[in-house]
């Protein structure tokens, strides 16, 4: 099923907890001007029709607060990148693994051919936007934003390649590579990823950026 044939609704709440990576009833209720309890209703039947969960999460006394992400039925919905295709040339090439490297190599190389193809801008603000344009036309559902004076946080809040990316985590270190190439200033360092357990994929970039004590980069 694809999400343009859901209820205007169910695909409103779908593509609210997409943004966020997971979210509240009230969170989606606020986002939406439904009432909560309209909000739940729906989410209730999404998670019948297996295509979100939720989980409980405590903070201190009181009701637990439920929330919601999407299944890996719910992200098939999405736009998935020809991942059926990917994966079926991954595994052809597992059986040749002398061969694996020249193909990442090859990958990354059209990557950065096609994002240095759209990516012209002399500023490194022009270049973030034109980035972040081809970025969404990809289906990445990119937030960019501003964390200091000079570094800049990007959120992917979709991955066209995310089954392929689980078998092959190489593919985000392509994507972190890319990122650099595109925005040509200093480093990029993952700070989280979907495939590491994250919600959601987010890279910081900039040229005095230092890993946060904790993070996937300061342990890398």
């Amino acid at each position: 099923m694809a999400l343009d044939l859901l209820p205007s609704t169910r695909r409103l709440l779908l593509l609210g907890i997409k943004e966020r990576g997971e979210a509240t009833a009230e969170q989606l209720a606020r986002a939406s001007y439904l009432s909560i309890a309209a909000v739940r209703m729906h989410l209730y039947s999404l998670e019948s029709d297996g295509f979100v969960k939720h989980t409980r999460r405590r903070h201190g006394p009181g009701r637990p607060t439920h929330l919601f992400h999407l299944t890996p039925t719910g992200e098939e919905l999405f736009p998935q990148g020809y991942a059926a295709i990917a994966l079926a040339l991954l595994a052809a090439i597992d059986s040749h693994p002398e061969c694996k490297g020249q193909v990442f190599e090859a990958l990354e190389q059209a990557q950065q051919s096609q994002v240095l193809a759209g990516v012209s801008a002399v500023t490194f603000e022009g270049r973030i936007e034109q980035l972040a344009g081809l970025q969404e036309r990809q289906g990445f559902f990119p937030l960019w934003e501003v964390t200091s004076e000079s570094d800049w946080k990007v959120t992917l809040r979709h991955c066209p390649f995310i089954r392929v990316a689980r078998e092959h985590p190489e593919f985000c270190e392509i994507e972190r590579r890319v990122i650099g190439i595109a925005v040509a200033q200093g480093t990029v360092q993952t700070v989280g990823s979907r495939v590491g357990g994250a919600p959601t994929c987010a890279f910081r970039a900039g040229p005095g950026y230092e890993p946060e004590p904790g993070s996937e980069a300061a342990g890398a």
